[in-house]
């Protein structure tokens, strides 16, 4: 059976007649809201849930590739952050990268990926690894925010040089997502190492970039975060 047969049960159950919108990156929206399209998956039995795990991943994988519409494809990311992922399912998930074309998508797909590198980090880091030097700057995102994603999430993360040298690595990216994910991981870091992450922080304060220095420095209480600043603009004099 096509699996196209799928990705149009769940875009006509999820979508129906309403109105798409052509968006900045050329995917078709119906502007729901996150919440609602959750809660059509926890309610929704698609007839492909019925078959094996792989054939569902199949499935998933197709619609993720295939969909043209930002909710459909939101739907299959959110079916894989609610279960704990196989070495075979993360062989598949892991190309889903190459799909990736919105914040959105990216951050929901690092969810995913973030849960990997807790569980099993042997499985993703030669990945983050190769994405943290890739041309394609959303692979270079992911090879970032999914290190933790939310320290709070987590029970184990990597060790501080483990994480702090995919962050290094990108300090003076030029893109303007991949330096939003910078800041977001050592605003993490910075909560499992909050000593370690400062003295990297300082440190570096004549290379971190605006967008990336305050997304890293948002939730620091005001009188270290008035010592960096000063720090910082004595640096760029």
């Amino acid at each position: 059976m096509s699996l196209k047969k799928y990705l149009l049960e769940v875009h006509n159950s999820l979508i129906g007649v309403k109105d798409l919108e052509k968006d900045e990156n050329g995917l078709l929206r119906a502007n729901l809201r996150v919440p609602i399209v959750r809660k059509h998956l926890e309610t929704t039995h698609f007839c492909f849930l019925e078959q094996s795990n792989q054939k569902i991943l199949n499935s998933w994988d197709f619609i993720w590739k295939n969909s043209e519409c930002f909710e459909v494809m939101s739907t299959a990311l959110y079916f894989y952050q609610r279960k704990s992922i196989s070495q075979s399912e993360f062989q598949k998930l892991k190309t889903w990268v190459n799909r990736i074309s919105c914040w959105e998508h990216s951050d929901d797909l690092s969810k995913i990926y973030a849960t990997v590198v807790e569980e099993n980090p042997e499985w993703i880091i030669p990945s983050l690894k190769n994405w943290n030097k890739s041309k394609n700057s959303w692979k270079r995102r992911q090879s970032v925010v999914s290190l933790i994603e939310y320290a709070r999430k987590r029970k184990r993360v990597l060790p501080f040089n483990d994480l702090i040298g995919f962050v290094k690595n990108l300090l003076d990216d030029g893109e303007y997502y991949v330096q939003k994910g910078i800041g977001w991981t050592l605003r993490e870091i910075y909560n499992v190492y909050p000593k370690k992450t400062l003295g990297f922080i300082e440190s570096h304060l004549h290379e971190i970039r605006p967008t990336a220095y305050s997304s890293a420095t948002e939730k620091l209480d005001k009188q270290t975060k008035n010592k960096l600043n000063k720090l910082r603009k004595e640096k760029r004099k």
